[in-house]
């Protein structure tokens, strides 16, 4: 009596080991495009924890097959920290990649405690990137106005969200700045 049952137990057990053994075939997600319309969206950074941005657009779409957002015609977007927000930025056209990093042909971006305004543009092929893993701005051409500036524009910009670290020029690239003058 016991030894059938051992026998039974024992083919029991392979069992459940050969089952573990097989390989799961992975959900399929169709290829489709989801499209919303007037959506607000909240986007979590993975590469950036503590920043939560928020979109208020006319229209988006998902590409479940490349795993990309476009948002079209931003006209609310923002990046908060901490509670508060950080800048405010609009578009007519933003996406959002796998890794959560924007690109745009053209933003334009509010800095709230400097006060100063980033017109962002893309040139040639290369369009503007924000890169979430860095917390970085990458513009090819940059426009900027605000308090105790004049308007300046550079190229082949790279600067951290704050501004505290700016790199621009290079190869081909040009820049100007005009300050204004506090009667100093």
């Amino acid at each position: 009596m016991l030894r059938p049952a051992l026998i039974a137990m024992s083919l029991l057990l392979v069992s459940l080991v050969a089952l573990t053994l097989i390989p799961r075939a992975e959900p399929s997600v169709p290829e489709a495009t989801i499209t919303l319309l007037a959506p607000e969206l909240t986007l979590y950074p993975e590469a950036d924890r503590e920043a939560v941005w928020h979109f208020a657009a006319e229209h988006a779409s998902y590409d479940t097959a490349i795993r990309e957002t476009v948002l079209t015609t931003i006209y609310d977007g923002q990046r908060v920290l901490e509670g508060d927000i950080d800048f405010t930025l609009t578009s007519d056209r933003i996406t959002i990649d796998r890794s959560d990093n924007l690109r745009s042909p053209r933003m334009d971006v509010h800095l709230l405690d400097s006060n100063w305004f980033l017109d962002m543009q893309s040139k040639d092929d290369r369009e503007v990137f924000i890169n979430q893993r860095q917390g970085k701005f990458e513009v090819p051409v940059l426009t900027y106005t605000g308090d105790g500036i004049g308007e300046s524009r550079d190229e082949n910009v790279r600067m951290n969200f704050d501004l505290t670290d700016f790199e621009a020029g290079g190869p081909d690239s040009i820049g100007y700045n005009r300050f204004l003058d506090d009667g100093l």
